[in-house]
């Protein structure tokens, strides 16, 4: 049966409740997770930034250790020229590796 809203003491309590449950559900299922997903996009820019500095600078480190060391044994240019040479060999093993290991074999 129907009841009055202005007999009912409770009325403004029990719709303020409904309205809270329906726009708690709706947060629940579009904005909490967007906002993960965008949290994750962030954090993992930041963290993908991150690392891409910190290779870059162990780069620059690895170079200059190479030329530092070449320097020892030969002239300045021959050793920064015998460096590259180096880390490209490096990388070209690496990269080799990589290739080597790109088809499982059957």
């Amino acid at each position: 049966m129907v009841s009055n809203p202005f007999s009912d003491p409770n009325w403004s309590t029990a719709v303020v409740d409904f309205i809270d449950r329906w726009l708690g559900f709706v947060r629940d299922h579009t904005t909490r997770p967007l906002i993960a997903i965008i949290r994750g996009l962030v954090f993992g820019t930041m963290a993908l930034v991150g690392v891409l500095f910190c290779v870059v600078l162990l780069l620059i480190g690895v170079m200059r250790a190479l030329v530092s060391l070449g320097d020892v044994w030969l002239s300045h240019d021959t050793a920064v020229w015998v460096a590259y040479f180096v880390l490209g060999a490096i990388f070209l093993a690496l990269g080799a590796f990589g290739m080597r290991k790109r088809h499982p074999r059957d």
